[in-house]
C-alpha cells in the first residue's frame, strides 16, 4: 500500500508489482487496441499518474527520471501500457503550468484525471468574447479512450507560425473520438484521432506557446520546478522509457524461451551456439548502455531544475543525442533478438515479436530520428545554423567571442 506522498523507490516497487498482470492481459490489449480498464485502474491505484502532478491536487511532485524507472519496469510486461504510462499519464507536469483556474476545472473536479495530448494535425482558434471557438483534427491522441482533459495546439487566424499559437485544454465531450488506430506495433495504446467542431474554450484554458515556455502561470502557483523549466529538454524524454522498457522486455522474453528451444532440424540446443551467445550479450550490452545515457540525462536535467539553471543549447544538443543513441540502441537489441527467434518469433503471438513491433513503432517517433537529431549537432559543431533561434544565438556570440 502506498503511502499519502510515497517515495521514489515505493513507486517502483509497485509499477514492479503489476508487471506480471500487464504480461498475462499484453495480448488481450494488442486485441483491444487500447489499454484495458483494469490496467488503467492498477495504473491509478499504484499512483502513476501522480508523480509529477502538484500535491495541491494530491500528486507526487517526483523527481524528474521517475517516469523512466517507472515505464521502463511496466514497458518490459506490456509495450503499450509502458508507453501510456509516461507518454500520456506524465502530462501533468504541462498541465499544471496554466491557470488554477484551468487547473480547478480539471483536477478540482477529478484528481485522478487522465489528460492525453493531439499535436498531429491540427487545428485553429478564434477569439471571441471570453475565449476561443475551436476546430480542428488531431492524430495519435494516445490514451484517448480514458482521457478526461486534451492538451492540444491551435493556430490563430491567419498565423505565420510554424508549429502553433497557444495550448488549448479540452475537456471531455469537447473532443469527438475517431477510432483511426490501426497499426503494426504500439496496437494497445488507443492512438486515436479528436476531432473538435466549433466548441467554445474559455481564456483561461489557453496559453500562448512563449508563456508556456518561459513564464507559465503554474510557476507562481508552485515552488517545484518542474511547472517553470524550459520544458523541451524535459518533454522528449518521456519517450526514453517506453522504448528502453519494451526492448528489455523483448530481451527478457528472448532468454526465458531460448533456455529451453532446440534446433528444429537437428534438434541441438540454442543456448550452446557460440554465436547465440555473442548476440545475446551484444543486446544486453545495448540496454544497459542506453539505461545509462538516459539515467545521466534525467538525473542532469534534475539537477539543473533543482538549481535553477537555464538550459543552453549545447545541452539541448546533447539531450537530442543521448534520447537517440539510446532509442538506437534499444531498437538494435530489440531487432537483434527477434530475428535470433527465427520464424517462430515471426508468427502468431510471440511475446518478443509484440515487444519488438513495440519497439519499432515507438522507433518511427520524430523525437527518435536519428537523422534529424544529430544532424543539428553535427551543424553546430561546424558552426553553421541548425534553425532552433536558442542553439544560434549561442553560436554566433561564441564566433563574436573567437
Amino acid at each position: 500500500m502506498l503511502t499519502p506522498i510515497p517515495t521514489r523507490e515505493e513507486v517502483v516497487k509497485a509499477a514492479q508489482a503489476l508487471v506480471p498482470t500487464l504480461r498475462d492481459r499484453a495480448q488481450d490489449t494488442e486485441d483491444l487496441r487500447r489499454i484495458p480498464d483494469e490496467t488503467i485502474a492498477d495504473l491509478r491505484k499504484a499512483g502513476i499518474h501522480k508523480l509529477f502532478m502538484p500535491k495541491r491536487y494530491g500528486g507526487f511532485e517526483m523527481p524528474w527520471g521517475t517516469h523512466v524507472d517507472v515505464s521502463r519496469i511496466l514497458g518490459q510486461g506490456c509495450g503499450s501500457t509502458g508507453w501510456v504510462s509516461s507518454v500520456v499519464l506524465t502530462h501533468t507536469f504541462l498541465f499544471a503550468r496554466f491557470e488554477e483556474e484551468a487547473q480547478d476545472d480539471v483536477w478540482g473536479e477529478n484528481p485522478d484525471a487522465i489528460i492525453s495530448t493531439g499535436f498531429a494535425g491540427g487545428g485553429g482558434a478564434t477569439p471571441t468574447d471570453g475565449g476561443f471557438h475551436v476546430s480542428g483534427r488531431w492524430k495519435f491522441a494516445s490514451g484517448v479512450d480514458h482521457a478526461d482533459a486534451m492538451l492540444v495546439g491551435a493556430k490563430l487566424p491567419n498565423s505565420n507560425a510554424v508549429f502553433n499559437d497557444l495550448w488549448i485544454v479540452l475537456k471531455k465531450g469537447d473532443f469527438e473520438i475517431l477510432d483511426t488506430w490501426e497499426s503494426e506495433g504500439l496496437r494497445g495504446t488507443g492512438s486515436k484521432e479528436i476531432k473538435v467542431d466549433n466548441v467554445f474554450v474559455p481564456k483561461h484554458r489557453t496559453l500562448d506557446m512563449k508563456t508556456m515556455a518561459e513564464n507559465p502561470p503554474g510557476a507562481k502557483l508552485y515552488d517545484y520546478y518542474l511547472y517553470g523549466v524550459e520544458f523541451h529538454s524535459y518533454f522528449i524524454t518521456l519517450l526514453a522509457g517506453p522504448i528502453l522498457g519494451a526492448a528489455r522486455g523483448a530481451y527478457n522474453e528472448y532468454v526465458g524461451q531460448t533456455m529451453t528451444r532446440v534446433g528444429t532440424m537437428m534438434g541441438e540446443s540454442i543456448i550452446d551456439q557460440p554465436a547465440v551467445q555473442v548476440h545475446v550479450a551484444e543486446s544486453l550490452t545495448e540496454l544497459e548502455t542506453a539505461d545509462m545515457l538516459i539515467d545521466n540525462l534525467c538525473d542532469r536535467l534534475h539537477v539543473l531544475g533543482m538549481n535553477g539553471e537555464s538550459i543552453n543549447g549545447e545541452f539541448k544538443l546533447r539531450a537530442y543525442r543521448d534520447l537517440v543513441m539510446a532509442g538506437k540502441l534499444a531498437h538494435s537489441s530489440a531487432d537483434r533478438l527477434s530475428r535470433m527467434m527465427g520464424v517462430s518469433a515471426q508468427t502468431g503471438r510471440n511475446a518478443v515479436q509484440r515487444l519488438y513491433r513495440d519497439v519499432r513503432t515507438m522507433s518511427t517517433h520524430s523525437a527518435l530520428h536519428w537523422e534529424a537529431g544529430l544532424q543539428r549537432s553535427g551543424k553546430y559543431i561546424f558552426g553553421l545554423p541548425t534553425g532552433d533561434p536558442t542553439i544560434d544565438c549561442e553560436t554566433k556570440l561564441k564566433q563574436a567571442a573567437d
